[in-house]
């Protein structure tokens, strides 16, 4: 299947339509002049399930492995100028880059990032078991850095996310919860570093894109650039 886009930006969502609202009206046109061959993918999780970031971009990835060049992650509450999406959405990246075009406080794999599709594909995504707030972003760096993709780091967030020429931005309503927390730090934080290479590629080939399973129980199209796809995962 021929590439048909250049990237696929994906939000992961679930009950923040104020925020997808204000996304699809102010940044989208700015996604639409800058990436004209490009597209918006909502990965709505369906269930009632703790949220899996992780797992919903899944979909994505799936849906458009042979159809894009790129992928974009994209959380839905931060809103990019027009500056910063000319000076770090458009540029290329070379296959050995994940682009941290904004990161999370940590500086791992979170909030906005650029990797190529075959990167992606690659490493596998994230892990499939991360249900409520933990780890995912350190996770997917964790996997980048097996595979000796280098993580080249543009804003890092809370210290230029509330600068205005950068992003505009809403309060982070947290729907991926504590309660497995503890757990999935423990996890990809500390344990991941001190396992040999052996056990290290057993955990990233058990659990990934290789694995994902998912019902799409909605698919539409909000505008001719923003797609919908609502998922039961």
């Amino acid at each position: 299947m021929s590439i048909q886009y250049n990237t696929i930006i994906l939000i992961p969502y679930r009950q923040r339509e104020s925020h997808l609202e204000y996304y699809i009206k102010n940044t989208v046109p700015l996604l639409r002049k800058h990436l004209p061959n490009s597209k918006v993918v909502v990965i709505e999780q369906g269930n009632t399930k703790l949220f899996n970031r992780g797992k919903i971009l899944h979909v994505g990835f799936k849906e458009y492995q042979h159809k894009t060049q790129y992928f974009i992650t994209h959380d839905v509450d931060m809103n990019p100028t027009e500056k910063t999406i000319i000076e770090y959405y458009l540029p290329d990246i070379n296959d050995n880059i994940v682009k941290g075009i904004l990161t999370s406080p940590c500086n791992t794999l979170g909030g906005i990032i650029k990797i190529s599709s075959k990167n992606m594909h690659q490493i596998n995504g994230f892990p499939n078991d991360i249900w409520g707030w933990g780890a995912e972003d350190k996770a997917l760096q964790n996997r980048t850095e097996f595979f000796n993709i280098k993580k080249e780091t543009i804003l890092l967030h809370y210290k230029k996310i509330r600068d205005d020429e950068y992003f505009k931005t809403f309060d982070d309503i947290n729907d991926r919860q504590a309660k497995n927390h503890t757990k999935n730090y423990r996890l990809h934080y500390c344990n991941f570093k001190n396992y040999c290479i052996k056990k290290k590629q057993q955990l990233i080939l058990e659990s990934g894109l290789n694995n994902i399973e998912y019902t799409i129980l909605e698919r539409k199209n909000l505008n001719d650039y923003v797609e919908l796809i609502k998922v039961d995962i």
